[in-house]
């Protein structure tokens, strides 16, 4: 099958999604920190109707949008629960649909510029789908890549018509809707709708139409984002009085924790050379600035450089009377709206693979504003041969971060906990422990609250209130469920329950506790009764 046809065809299409699925299974059973603090436990809340009965054990984000974990829960432990591979496999599948669709975006360019798909097509697609986050995302249960899927079938679908004067309102509807639908499934894709609605503005000339088709996109995205999420931001308003609880609360002002943003400012630049160069600093391998894990990839530096390079471009053709192509344009528009817009909010490098898988399209469409003979049906050798090996230089220079992975058990979800009585009250003390609930046999009978940050932040509010209550009332069984390194979490309980201990402690046996290399990183997960001493 031709590189072509790979980008172009429905078998393309099966194959790239035949190659993300056999990439998801090499990588491991998934069992990232994310995945055993919330994902798996928001599933069975939302499934066992406990939004108002426990409260925070998976901490802040047990109160995100469930949705989106629905699937890989209920697979998990449904139909193939005894498949973990297949189950991989399946989370896999995203991955592999957005390689082909940005190889559809790259082959878009190619035919807008009437020139065969070619070598250096091929290169800069699988440069851009090869990126650090992109590869260490592939498979997991983190949705990152769902939301890049639909991010950017929304800007393929505005490629064909943007820039004319009849621009189809249907594509434009469809790609508002499938940006809305991404930040309605998990908020940090927020930061593509304004991109994308302002790309296509500023591209179709800030004039009376291009204002409609702005509004409409804009309507369009709204809609997504009401279906996706309306429903769940309707019961934390309900719950809390902040539709986002507990994140934007300066703006809400639930009286449930103090007013406060509630996102995380860790990878925030730091002065002014990191707010304009940010991605220089991601070429070396380095770890904290952006992102958990250790890390380097020059993509996003290329693709910073590009997006000058095509401002600069721009400028020059538009006194020439030779314009940059519209669909050049929209995307180097989007790439660095989006940027700007998740530098100020996140810096998260996880949250921009939109913008990565796009790295090598940016270099492309940049090379050919400076260097016109490679838009021709035959681009000059020379030209070509250097756009390639840096496409293979920045491939080398690229270093994969390891989200955590284990290797594959006989199940899927291979947890044994003890039972705990049926009304007991189950304090889990830090993170990450909230994946062990849905595996505690009769579960549903029990309640669970968590003592973490959140709630030592929201001391004398109405969640720390509610916690602490809670915990110095409850008359029944109570247990703790525990690493090695609760501190605080567990200094806090002593103080609310002097009187009482931890007593026969039993282990969770959990194969996602362990790394693919057989090490233990459990750090002592157990569960506890609290009683008298």
């Amino acid at each position: 099958m031709s590189w072509r046809r790979l980008a172009s065809s429905w078998p393309g299409l099966v194959a790239c999604l035949l190659i993300g699925a056999w990439y998801a299974v090499t990588r491991g059973q998934d069992a990232s920190w994310d995945l055993r603090n919330y994902h798996l436990y928001n599933a069975w809340a939302l499934l066992h109707g406990r939004l108002g009965i426990d409260l925070a054990p998976a901490s802040l984000q047990g109160y995100f949008n469930p949705l989106l974990d629905l699937p890989y829960y209920l697979l998990g432990t449904g139909p193939l629960r005894q498949m973990p591979r297949l189950l991989a496999a399946c989370q896999g599948l995203w991955f592999g649909g957005v390689v082909w669709v940005v190889g559809r975006i790259v082959a878009r360019l190619a035919a807008l510029q009437h020139r065969p798909f070619g070598l250096i097509d091929a290169a800069v697609w699988l440069l851009g789908v090869s990126g650090s986050m992109t590869l260490s995302q592939a498979g997991l249960s983190s949705n990152e890549m769902p939301l890049a899927l639909l991010v950017l079938g929304a800007l393929y679908l505005l490629l064909p018509s943007v820039g004319d004067e009849r621009v189809s309102w249907r594509r434009v509807a469809g790609a508002g809707l499938l940006c809305g639908l991404a930040a309605g499934l998990k908020p940090t894709a927020i930061v593509y709708v304004p991109g994308l609605a302002l790309a296509l503005l500023v591209i179709q000339g800030v004039r009376r139409p291009a204002w409609s088709l702005a509004a409409v996109f804009s309507a369009a995205a709204a809609s997504g984002f009401a279906l996706a999420y309306g429903w769940w931001g309707w019961r934390l308003y309900q719950l809390t009085g902040n539709p986002v609880f507990p994140l934007f609360n300066q703006v809400f002002h639930s009286p449930w924790v103090p007013a406060a943003s509630g996102t995380d400012p860790r990878f925030l630049p730091h002065g002014i050379l990191q707010w304009l160069g940010y991605p220089f600093y991601w070429l070396v391998s380095t770890q904290s600035l952006v992102t958990e894990e250790r890390f380097a990839d020059p993509r996003y530096a290329l693709a910073l450089a590009s997006v000058v390079a095509l401002m600069v471009a721009g400028v020059r053709g538009a006194r020439r009377g030779a314009p940059v192509q519209p669909q050049v344009r929209l995307i180097a528009l989007f790439v660095g709206l989006s940027y700007v817009a998740w530098l100020v909010l996140f810096s998260i490098l996880r949250y921009a693979i939109a913008i990565e898988v796009l790295s090598g399209v940016l270099m492309l469409m940049a090379w050919q504003a400076w260097m016109p003979s490679l838009r021709t049906t035959t681009p000059s050798a020379p030209g070509r041969s250097a756009l390639v090996m840096l496409c293979i230089a920045a491939a080398a220079a690229t270093h994969v971060p390891q989200w955590g992975h284990t290797r594959y058990a006989g199940v899927v979800f291979s947890v044994r906990v003890p039972t705990v009585e049926p009304g007991s009250l189950v304090v889990v003390l830090g993170q990450p422990n909230a994946y062990v609930i849905p595996f505690i046999p009769d579960a549903a009978d029990a309640r669970f609250v968590g003592i973490t940050w959140l709630t030592r932040q929201a001391a004398g509010r109405v969640l720390g209130e509610r916690v602490r209550n809670a915990v110095t009332a409850h008359r029944g069984l109570l247990y703790a469920l525990l690493r090695d390194d609760a501190g605080d979490d567990l200094a806090t309980l002593q103080r609310w329950l002097p009187g009482r201990s931890l007593q026969a402690c039993v282990p969770v046996e959990s194969a996602m506790e362990r790394t693919r290399g057989g090490t233990d990183v459990s750090f002592g997960l157990r569960l506890c009764r609290v009683e008298p001493r």
